[in-house]
């Protein structure tokens, strides 16, 4: 390895569509061109909290604004990434979309993307094991969300 890529702070919503369950993700491929999931978000900028990351970043990315965020947890990777060691911290929250029309996205570019970044924004079935999902331990957060909380009697 040739070096490190430091660390970031990242902030990602998990969203979805309640008609089939599906994710809204983000697929790219990483630098040896095999493809991956991740759900949208982005960098957390000095000063600003991870919450309104999410909100920003989907404002950004797809135009839609989020309701009902709420945090399922943080995760930690560290991975190698084109010959570099990378560092991240993710929060990951889940979101719904404000406007119910959001939901019938069917693919689309991130709009605030280089012109020559092939990031597309599509839906993921909800049993969906391939392409991989990151980060990881992502799939594990939705999972723990989505099972019925027990209550005492």
């Amino acid at each position: 390895m040739s070096g490190h890529r430091g660390q970031v702070v990242k902030a990602m919503a998990v969203i979805r569509r309640p008609r089939d369950g599906a994710l809204l993700v983000s697929e790219d491929s990483d630098p040896a061109r095999v493809l991956f999931h991740r759900p949208l978000g982005g960098h957390v900028e000095f000063g600003e909290y991870a919450e309104h990351t999410v909100r920003r970043e989907l404002l950004e990315e797809i135009g839609q604004s989020l309701s009902d965020v709420q945090l399922l947890g943080v995760l930690e990777n560290i991975f190698d990434w084109d010959g570099s060691r990378a560092h991240e911290i993710v929060f990951v929250f889940s979101a719904s979309f404000q406007d119910d029309a959001a939901y019938e996205i069917t693919e689309q570019r991130i709009l605030d993307h280089a012109a020559d970044d092939e990031a597309l924004v599509r839906w993921r079935d909800a049993d969906a094991v391939s392409p991989p999902l990151y980060p990881d331990g992502v799939a594990d957060l939705i999972r723990a969300a989505l099972l019925p909380v027990e209550r005492p009697s």
